[in-house]
C-alpha cells in the first residue's frame, strides 16, 4: 500500500510526440500481450505470460494497474496510431531517493522503426513531473540496440554489474545506465 504522500500514478495522462503516444494499458490491448508472450525474449525480461491465456492476460493488466495505484511504477503502452506496439515503464520507484528504473520493449514486427527511442525520450519529462531526480536502466552487454537508445537520449553508462540480473535461469551481467532528470 502507498506510504502517505506516495502518488497514485493511474492519473498519468497520455503523452506523446510525432511518432508515439504513451498511454495506460487497456483490455483491448490483450492481443498485444498475447503476441509479446510468443516473443522469445520479452517474457524472459518481463512478467508477460509466455503461455498466454485470457486469464493470464487480465492478471497482467491488473498487475500494471496495481503497480500504478500503489505508486511503485508507471507502466504505459507505446501506441503508434491506435495500436499498442510495445511498453515503456518507470518502475521500482524509490520515493525516498527519488529514482526509478526504466524498462521497455517493442513487438518484433514493429522493431527498427524508432518506437523505443521515441517512447523513452518522453520519460525524463514524466520523471521530472513525478519529482524524480534519477532514471536508470539495466541493459545486457550484448544488447547493442538498447545501449544505443540509452546513449542517444543522454544516459551515461556507469559500469557493469557482474552477474546482477537473473534472465532465463542464468545470472547475467548488466550495464547500469543513469540519467539525472531533476534538481538534486
Amino acid at each position: 500500500m502507498n506510504d502517505p504522500g506516495t502518488p497514485d500514478l493511474r492519473a498519468i495522462g497520455p503523452r506523446g510526440n510525432d511518432l508515439v503516444t504513451l498511454r495506460p494499458w487497456r483490455v483491448d490491448d490483450l492481443p498485444v500481450i498475447a503476441e509479446a508472450g510468443r516473443d522469445p525474449y520479452i517474457p524472459l525480461i518481463t512478467t508477460i505470460p509466455r503461455d498466454y491465456t485470457p486469464e493470464g492476460g487480465h492478471a497482467w493488466l491488473r498487475r500494471q494497474h496495481d503497480q500504478a495505484t500503489d505508486g511503485r511504477g508507471c507502466p504505459l503502452a507505446i501506441s503508434a496510431g491506435d495500436e499498442a506496439v510495445g511498453m515503456v515503464t518507470i518502475n521500482s520507484i524509490d520515493w525516498h531517493d527519488r529514482r526509478g528504473s526504466i524498462g521497455y520493449w517493442v513487438l518484433d514486427r514493429h522493431r527498427g522503426r524508432g518506437y523505443a527511442k521515441s517512447a523513452v525520450s518522453l520519460l525524463p519529462e514524466l520523471a521530472r513531473d513525478l519529482g524524480l531526480v534519477r532514471l536508470q536502466a539495466l541493459v545486457e552487454p550484448d544488447n547493442a540496440a538498447s545501449q544505443a537508445t540509452c546513449r542517444a537520449l543522454g544516459f551515461t553508462a556507469e559500469g557493469v554489474l557482474r552477474g546482477y540480473h537473473r534472465i532465463g535461469g542464468t545470472n547475467r551481467d548488466m550495464i547500469m545506465f543513469g540519467l539525472l532528470v531533476g534538481p538534486q
